[in-house]
């Protein structure tokens, strides 16, 4: 068995290869506040500074921290059998003047989502039937919900604007918290997230050129695990491999010294509980990354871990890569499973 780590230099972007082998509005709506309040203010007070060589759409600029809020949500309109809350996705229909090269959205549940307007997200129920026989009674119960997401800046592959800085002004609404039935109508009734600050965001000449290192050369080589060992939850192996960025190369730019750099680990095979990579749905076991210093704690993917600060030619990092069972009954035979490592300023 073999976890194999690969790169691709694309801007801030390396590879991390693993191998084991229409909404309508209806006439009611939820009303959904966080602590009675319904707004929030992201403001992005200090310095985001971009790389100018990492301009490839889809590419990853820049992660916030989490932000984690509960709201309350009750039935205003008479739907006493309950309904479902959900993440609308700008709302206010206004992130289309933002600058063209670079795009805000928003992760939740550890999935980027590109915020299209009248696209939204279900985040479970926000109220629910209150029964009496076989009748629900008007208004529904009311629920709480409690919401992890934070912000990322991607590129678009657009240009960058002439000087390197962001000029938008003012605030854009993210996302909207409200029921099935689409947006409340009712003014002040349900909680929006706003981003400002976005003139803080600078593009600079910064591209160091990222590496991934095993104990196979780029390649983390489990060898050959038994079945039989199989517990679920428990951890079978670690085996380390580092991340590291250089800055010593003729075209790394002159603006990287001083700047501290963040990773953060992305998949397109399926993953469990934020964290855990499956080489298949039904593998019975999986991937999990960690911090070589705290191996138990797992990384969330999509979200941002401190590389380091860059003073002098390179900054690196240690890892760990675990296997960990999922079944007593896992799937034998070659799997194969793949990360990506983005690379940006903290």
């Amino acid at each position: 068995m073999f976890f194999l780590l690969t790169h691709k230099h694309r801007g801030l972007t390396a590879g991390l290869i693993i191998t084991l082998a229409a909404v309508s509005s209806n006439s009611y709506a939820l009303s959904c506040k966080k602590n009675g309040s319904i707004r929030q203010d992201i403001v992005l007070a200090e310095q985001i500074k971009v790389s100018t060589a990492n301009t490839v759409p889809g590419a990853l600029l820049w992660r916030s921290p989490t932000f984690t809020s509960t709201f309350q949500c009750v039935d205003d309109r008479n739907h006493p059998g309950g309904e479902n809350a959900y993440l609308y996705w700008d709302p206010k229909n206004n992130l289309k003047s933002i600058h063209n090269s670079i795009e805000i959205g928003v992760n939740y549940g550890s999935i980027d989502y590109k915020l299209v307007n009248s696209a939204r997200q279900d985040i479970g129920p926000g109220t629910r039937c209150r029964k009496r026989g076989s009748t629900c009674l008007s208004p529904a119960q009311s629920l709480s919900l409690t919401v992890s997401y934070s912000i990322y800046i991607k590129a678009t592959g657009a240009a960058p604007p002439p000087g390197g800085r962001i000029t938008n002004t003012g605030s854009y609404s993210l996302f909207q918290v409200d029921g099935v039935g689409g947006l409340n109508n009712v003014a002040d009734s349900n909680f929006n997230a706003y981003v400002s600050g976005l003139g803080n965001i600078r593009f600079i000449s910064c591209n160091p050129k990222v590496t991934v290192t095993a104990n196979n050369g780029s390649a983390v080589n489990f060898g050959s695990i038994p079945r039989q060992n199989a517990r679920v939850g428990f951890i079978e192996k670690q085996v380390p491999f580092s991340i590291s960025a250089d800055i010593s190369g003729p075209d790394s730019g002159q603006d990287c010294q001083g700047q501290v750099l963040n990773a953060s680990f992305s998949s397109t095979y399926p993953v469990q509980d934020t964290t855990t990579i499956l080489p298949t749905s039904n593998s019975g076991f999986g991937i999990v990354l960690s911090q070589q210093n705290t191996p138990m704690s797992f990384i969330p993917m999509n979200t941002p871990v401190e590389l380091g600060l860059v003073n002098g030619t390179n900054v690196r990092k240690n890892f760990l890569a675990s296997l960990k069972w999922l079944s007593t009954t896992p799937k034998v035979g070659p799997f194969r499973a793949s990360a990506n490592i983005d690379i940006t300023f903290k």
